[in-house]
């Protein structure tokens, strides 16, 4: 009878996780998952704004290159490559860039580059980011210190 009781405390020993266990694990894994998955995903989407901001200072540094050799903007996003380019996509295809004159002026003495998010991107809460011949930064969708920061 003894050889008994030490063969079924061994079992016992052995018989791993109950159901109610595992069901709080997984119960604890959705509750994590529910937090960090949005906070992961507006993280990223932070992250591509980066790379929208950087392109549109490329492309206001282009335009003043133009500007000092030609007396005028140009409506191309780069207006210094052969031929000159109306539009330029970022390097991971997150953001457009396109130039038009600013508001009530013309595109030799003004210009608004418009940086518009492309595919998943869109789903940031800055809709578009904007930067200016003088230099100003807008942006549509959130607050201008929220998208450029």
């Amino acid at each position: 009878m003894r050889k008994l009781s030490t063969l079924h405390k061994a079992k016992k020993a052995l018989s791993g996780f109950t159901l109610i266990e595992l069901m709080i694990v997984v119960a604890i894994i959705g509750i994590l998952s529910a937090v960090a998955i949005p906070a992961y995903q507006q993280s990223v989407r932070s992250g591509g704004r980066a790379e929208a901001q950087s392109l549109l200072l490329q492309v206001a540094a282009n335009q003043e290159r133009f500007y000092s050799d030609n007396n005028s903007y140009s409506a191309n996003a780069n207006p210094l490559s052969s031929p000159a380019v109306a539009t330029i996509t970022s390097e991971a295809g997150l953001y457009q860039v396109g130039v038009a004159a600013c508001a009530g002026g013309a595109i030799g003495n003004c210009f608004i580059a418009t940086a518009t998010p492309q595919g998943n991107q869109t789903a940031d809460s800055c809709t578009t980011l904007t930067i200016t011949n003088t230099g100003l930064k807008g942006a549509t969708g959130d607050t201008v210190a929220n998208c450029w920061r």
